[in-house]
């Protein structure tokens, strides 16, 4: 779980959206964490292997914008 805390807000804004959650604006990290990790269908892999992704997509993204 310690994995969320590290996670950028955006990152974890999207984690939740892409886990059918309604994550509003102005939630702290610590606030998308714990709507996150207290979801009813959470499980620790699937959310981990989605955040991956997630990063994955960002950090490509990010770096085509800087070509």
């Amino acid at each position: 779980m310690a994995f969320l805390g590290r996670s950028r807000k955006e990152d974890l804004r999207m984690l939740a959206t892409e886990l059918g959650l309604a994550p509003s604006d102005n939630l702290k990290i610590i606030e998308l964490k714990d709507l996150i990790t207290n979801s009813d269908g959470y499980d620790e892999e699937f959310v981990k292997d989605v955040l991956n992704v997630i990063v994955e997509e960002r950090t490509t993204t990010e770096k085509q914008k800087a070509m």
